[in-house]
């Protein structure tokens, strides 16, 4: 099974790396999902939820204002100001 290779950062830290299944990010013109082999792609991040699903199907989601997505051979680079974890609501993805 192919995966992603995800570096999540920002300014002072790095939020979350290692390999993903899928990412799923808001892009300014709307919620735009990551999955392996896809074309590169670089992005401007709105307000949102980031979801990076691992390969067992677990889900790490954290707020976003701003920010970008850059992806290029199963590498894929998340950069925004602050993130903050989401609130567990008690579904799934």
């Amino acid at each position: 099974m192919s995966a992603l290779e995800v570096t999540f950062v920002t300014a002072d830290r790095t939020v979350w790396t290692g390999q993903a299944a899928q990412v799923v990010v808001p892009a300014i013109d709307g919620s735009m999902g990551i999955l392996p082999q896809m074309q590169p792609t670089l992005a401007i991040l709105g307000t949102g939820a980031v979801r990076i699903i691992d390969q067992d199907g677990r889900v790490e989601a954290l707020d976003v204002e701003g920010g970008f997505v850059s992806v290029d051979a199963d590498v894929v680079t998340i950069g925004v100001d602050d993130a903050t974890p989401v609130q567990a609501s008690g579904s799934r993805l």
